[in-house]
């Protein structure tokens, strides 16, 4: 029911894929650091101590597989479903706020999204089928589970098809970003380290990302990027704010291999082997920017900085997070009075992915490893590879596949449900 490998010339395997580096702070910035004003210090300060507060006790893990569809669609309609390279068919096509659904064959297909999911407009080779010519095609691609959905509108009219094809694809980047914010706690990005937590005396920037622990499972964890030290950079990965627990660590080397997913608003992104996604693309661009400037460190053999360096360059981090802090505020923290930082807490958006319990260790997991699943282990038997990670294998994979292919009954929409749910639901315009 889909294809398991991306088959457009615009697919995940190409060169623009690959993640280029973003444009550096500014160096003067960095080389001369100015003293943080006093209202600053005392904002970052109450930051902290407001997110310590409300720090989601344990950890954040959500179930990425096949879930319940919620409440009535936000919107319908009729495209073409590219089942086979010579198969094309009409189908009537239902989003909902967290996920898919449409009947194919007798077959009712119901996909739920996940932080994990891009949507984004692609093309076929000149010459793949004939019968494609004709048809603005779009795909969603659930790339943590190796799966593609095809979908195209055709009309006689190529303008209006071109819009239509926008529109939809627009639709379901809402739907993911929505699934995708749900899952965060209200919290700012911060610079300063956490008082009685030395391990983040070297701190430039942490905050809540959504991390992919393996094919079932994403959860929020408290990012930290470190500055570098000794030839060598790391990021941590803490339960929660309160950084008192390091559920991994990442070592940043200067021929670390970063990118990120190219998608409508696709707010994810990799480094070596480990996915995340933020909240919003403007902050996961931030992120993206501020690792690529502790490599070019790295790869200029920069001396180690010292305190008042470190200063520098969370001042400048700083200044840069005050002129997009609109484009990256999700469910969080609100600036109710930018003269003196006032702040009011946001509700919390409920879940729209399941809750799970994912055990890990209380220790750092080795840096030259990733943490284990229990479905890793499953699938291996047991039994892991040479480097410590579990060999997931194509059994596991099939059987992810199945699960996602597995026909699903339409919930049944509770009138409460319904009305929380279309408060969420993005009006048009809004970006």
């Amino acid at each position: 029911m889909s294809s398991t490998l991306c088959r457009c010339i615009c697919g995940t395997g190409n060169q623009k894929d690959q993640f280029e580096l973003q444009p550096a702070f500014p160096t003067s910035d960095f080389g001369v650091p100015e003293a943080p004003q006093r209202g600053a210090l005392e904002c970052d300060d109450t930051l902290q101590r407001l997110d310590a507060a409300m720090s989601p006790p344990g950890g954040l893990s959500f179930s990425t597989l096949q879930q319940p569809l919620r409440g009535t669609p936000i919107r319908e309609g009729n495209l073409w479903y590219l089942s086979a390279e010579d198969q094309v068919d009409a189908v009537h096509f239902s989003l909902y706020v967290n996920g898919f659904f449409f009947r194919h064959e007798g077959v009712e297909v119901s996909i739920s999204l996940s932080p994990f999911v891009l949507v984004r407009n692609c093309k076929f080779q000149s010459g793949y089928n004939a019968t494609l010519t004709d048809v603005k095609i779009f795909k969603i691609s659930l790339f943590a589970h190796s799966a593609c959905y095809y979908f195209g509108v055709r009309s006689e009219d190529e303008r209006w098809a071109e819009e239509e094809r926008s529109r939809w694809v627009l639709d379901v980047s809402r739907a993911i970003r929505l699934v995708t914010q749900s899952l965060f706690p209200p919290f700012r990005i911060t610079c300063e380290p956490l008082q009685g937590a030395p391990q983040t005396r070297r701190r430039l920037m942490a905050g809540y990302v959504v991390y992919h622990e393996d094919v079932s499972t994403a959860s929020v964890v408290y990012f930290e990027l470190q500055a570098h030290e000794k030839g060598m950079a790391k990021m941590l990965l803490y339960e929660n704010s309160k950084c008192q627990v390091v559920v991994g660590e990442i070592p940043l080397h200067e021929s670390a291999m970063c990118s990120e997913k190219i998608g409508i608003n696709c707010s994810c992104f990799s480094v070596e082997d480990y996915q995340f996604s933020t909240r919003s693309l403007a902050e996961r661009k931030l992120w993206l920017r501020a690792i690529s400037n502790v490599r070019v460190k790295l790869q200029n053999s920069a001396p180690d900085p010292n305190e008042e360096e470190l200063r520098g360059f969370r001042a400048a981090i700083k200044e840069h997070l005050k002129s997009i802090r609109a484009s990256i505020e999700g469910p969080g923290f609100r600036v109710t009075n930018p003269v003196n930082g006032s702040l009011k807490c946001q509700g919390m958006i409920d879940p729209l992915l399941q809750r799970c319990h994912v055990q890990r260790s209380s220790k750092a997991v080795p840096s030259t490893a990733r943490p284990m699943s229990v479905m890793a282990l499953k699938a291996s038997g047991g039994k892991s590879s040479e480097n410590g990670v579990a060999e997931e294998g194509r059994i596991e994979l099939q059987s992810i596949q199945l699960e996602l292919n597995r026909p699903v009954p339409r919930a049944t929409a509770r009138s409460q449900e319904v009305a929380a749910l279309a408060q969420m639901v993005p009006k048009p315009g809004d970006g």
